[in-house]
């Protein structure tokens, strides 16, 4: 059965009556859309219905579980963790989007916590990723093995039951190799690969271990030259393709020349619309690619950065200070619906809201608070009280320069990559 999950409610819809030209509409979708051959407009019915609604998604980077994470998030005098206190500041810019995706980087083992390097966490942060409002996690990652097939079944099962969609691993092989989530009647296909390793006897590898035989056709890992995900979940129904690497250089605050590769590659070869990616712990630049086989914008995020986790100067140098900063990715498509069939899609609008994690003292413990680096960060009250806003206005200074400091940025300070209306105006042939 295809997997599908629901989230409602949070999608901003304007219904718009009109009688619809087919050639001047058929004209739009080829001009603009992202739709292709099957979602573009081609000999329209007169008087018909129009309703175009607008799908927002938003995507974070590495969620950890070092030790001294889950240590803070420790109640003795219940023995239970917590650690929603983590997303409070940044729980609004999740809530708001119509479905939101993270790389969860640890397993869920039913052991005892433990930090690097093989990773597993209580099962309450599955519960507090989820009420930070988060709909799909991403499971692809080099540290999925961490504890053996157990550990990669166990935190599916402890993910689902927390309300979450996964990608990225799967409970049996008969499972697909990807999800799709339901927002108001548009199906996000979501598909997610991490990088391989060099193993023992020919095996495949991640993070140096060998996969075990068990878990091989259960874990997503990418070959560079082999889209059949895509191809499945696009033919599963999928409207719109959002695909998640996990790749690149740890600590690198640019793009290695395969990544720029690969988005390439599969952008002009599967049509995907989206590329998130996280990995080397810091940020890479975001871009907004024109593909000309394709003829549509795509943004690729390489490397949005730790969402959060305890990698930072104090713990790893001054050189390092970059693995405190995240982003909260963000693209808005323009959804068309006639006669309540969706018949085009654009991408309208890709941003990034930068992060900076806040560690400090707080009842005799560290507390960790991830805080948006939006226009009124300064009034922070988690950067106030610990006194931290001058390390934020270095982060936020840092992100921007990675970022790109060219760009715009909107009301609440998200850097916008990309405005469709502005691109069109630019664009416009004389």
């Amino acid at each position: 059965m295809l997997p599908c999950f629901y989230k409602r409610g949070k999608m901003r819809i304007k219904l718009i009556t009109a009688i619809i030209m087919a050639a001047v509409l058929g004209v739009y979708a080829v001009s603009c859309g992202i739709g292709g051959d099957d979602k573009g407009v081609s000999g329209g019915v007169p008087d018909s219905k129009k309703e175009v609604t607008e799908l927002s998604l938003v995507c974070v980077g590495d969620i950890m579980a070092h030790k001294p994470q889950y240590e803070s998030a420790y109640d003795s005098s219940t023995g239970t963790y917590n650690f929603d206190g983590n997303y409070a500041y940044v729980r609004e810019y999740i809530e708001e989007a119509d479905i939101a995706f993270c790389n969860v980087e640890t397993v869920f083992a039913d052991k005892p916590p433990c930090g690097y390097p093989t990773f597993n966490a209580p099962d309450e942060l599955a519960a507090a990723i989820k009420n930070a409002g988060f709909d799909v996690a991403i499971t692809s990652n080099n540290h999925m093995l961490d504890q053996g097939t157990a550990g990669v079944e166990r935190s599916l099962q402890v993910l689902k039951n927390a309300g979450l969609a996964t990608v990225g691993s799967k409970l049996t092989e008969e499972e697909p190799d990807y999800t799709i989530v339901e927002a108001e009647g548009v199906k996000v296909g979501v598909v997610a690969y991490t990088y391989e390793t060099t193993g023992t006897n020919s095996r495949q590898s991640i993070n140096g271990m060998n996969i075990p035989e068990d878990a091989e056709n259960r874990i997503c890992s990418f070959n560079p030259s082999d889209w059949h995900n895509v191809n499945a979940v696009k033919a599963a129904g999928a409207d719109i393709v959002v695909c998640y690497f996990h790749w690149g250089e740890e600590y690198h605050s640019q793009p290695q020349e395969y990544q720029v590769n690969m988005a390439n590659e599969m952008i002009a070869d599967t049509g995907v619309d989206v590329i998130f990616a996280s990995h080397p712990h810091v940020l890479e630049p975001a871009v907004v690619i024109w593909s000309e086989a394709q003829q549509k914008n795509v943004p690729v995020y390489y490397s949005m950065g730790n969402f959060i986790s305890n990698q930072r100067s104090e713990t790893l140098g001054a050189n390092r200070r970059n693995t405190e900063d995240g982003m909260i990715a963000g693209v808005k498509f323009e959804i068309t619906k006639v006669d309540g069939e969706v018949a085009y899609i654009e991408m309208v609008e890709a941003n990034a809201l930068p992060t900076w994690v806040n560690r400090y003292k707080s009842g005799g413990k560290w507390a960790y608070d991830i805080v948006p680096l939006d226009y009124s960060y300064g009034e922070n009250q988690s950067l106030t009280v610990s006194g931290n806003v001058s390390r934020a206005d270095k982060s936020i200074v840092d992100s921007l320069n990675i970022i790109g400091s060219n760009y715009d940025r909107d009301e609440k300070g998200r850097i916008l990559l990309f405005d469709a209306d502005k691109w069109k105006t630019e664009n416009a042939e004389d």
